[in-house]
């Protein structure tokens, strides 16, 4: 049928006019969603990469400076490794990120996603913007950069711990989803 109501233009316009407000909210909230989980890897990815950016500005490589007595503090390093500067070939080190990156965006998109689950967004979130960043940082710079250094532990930057948080609340919560089934 090539009949359209009143102020519709195409035949799109008439099917969303077919099916309503609540539709229309649905594909605006879809999209409100989209544009939050984006925003908010933005904003972690910048913290990390301003911080990254003052560390090198005012610390000098592998000068420390007590924060807490003598167990944390900043200590400006550059990791070519990998977790805790362990050595690996570059071009390995670099196939992984990449590798990494696109399982952990591909499992999200795929998987998690589809719950709905603002939580598991959030916490997504946190991981992606560590692996976003690292990645960025290993295939452009050539290292990434460490400044919060803990004694007997590493030195370690913002992406890290936003990992450390996201992958500790997604274990959380798949325990806890476990433990009510």
């Amino acid at each position: 049928n090539t009949m359209y109501y009143e102020g519709c233009r195409s035949t799109s316009e008439w099917i969303i006019w077919e099916m309503g407000n609540g539709a229309v909210n649905s594909v605006k909230l879809l999209l409100m969603r989209k544009y939050a989980i984006a925003s908010f890897i933005l904003i972690l990815i910048g913290i990390d990469a301003i911080t990254k950016y003052y560390s090198e500005l005012y610390l000098a490589l592998h000068e420390y400076r007590p924060i807490f007595w003598e167990y944390l503090g900043f200590e400006l390093s550059y990791n070519v490794g990998i977790a805790f500067s362990l050595p690996i070939e570059w071009i390995f080190l670099k196939v992984l990120t990449v590798l990494l990156l696109g399982g952990i965006l591909y499992y999200y998109i795929h998987d998690e996603y589809q719950k709905k689950s603002r939580l598991l967004d959030i916490w997504y979130g946190f991981i992606l913007a560590w692996a976003i960043g690292h990645t960025y940082e290993r295939l452009f710079v050539g290292h990434v950069i460490d400044f919060i250094a803990v004694k007997y532990f590493a030195i370690l930057n913002f992406a890290d711990i936003f990992i450390s948080i996201g992958a500790f609340l997604i274990i959380l919560s798949y325990v806890m989803n476990r433990k009510h089934r």
